[in-house]
């Protein structure tokens, strides 16, 4: 079994509500999402983070705290994804219009879950936004759909 490590960084500008936001031209996940990307070889998973979100912003993160864990499993590739979610409010440098991944801008909290988001955003939405909601496990279904669990868990 192959098992790939990702990650997702939720950037937070506290004192206007907003968040920074990402729209992926990628193919098969395009949409608005957050910014992140694959943990390389001999790189921890939040240096990793550190470095996507420099890489697609320009903004240079600091005291990442987890927020939690999306993954899933491909029986048909035999692939795991372990995808590693984190947030912050504190950053700085000087934000991209664009980046190859896509544009890059804020976009207010409240309205977030209005836009065109990427595939499974909603779902890990829940992740970031609920704090007892510290997974979230995909299967892939026949019809392409996916089937979700949420494991809730008491934060200690």
């Amino acid at each position: 079994m192959r098992c790939v490590l990702m990650n997702m960084c939720m950037v937070l500008d506290e004192p206007s509500g907003r968040v920074l936001v990402q729209r992926k031209v990628h193919p098969r996940w395009p949409g608005i999402t957050f910014p992140g990307g694959h943990v390389e070889d001999g790189e921890s998973v939040y240096e990793s983070t550190v470095r996507e979100v420099r890489e697609e912003t320009g903004l240079i993160v600091r005291n990442l705290q987890q927020t939690g864990l999306i993954h899933m499993f491909n029986p048909e590739s035999g692939e795991r994804r372990m995808i590693f979610l984190y947030k912050t409010s504190h950053f700085e440098g000087q934000l991209v219009q664009e980046s190859p991944e896509g544009k890059v801008y804020w976009a207010d909290m409240q309205t977030l879950a209005h836009m065109q988001l990427a595939p499974n955003m909603r779902a890990y939405l829940e992740v970031f936004l609920h704090e007892d909601v510290l997974e979230a496990y995909y299967t892939p279904g026949a019809d392409g759909a996916n089937d979700l669990t949420y494991f809730r868990h008491e934060r200690v």
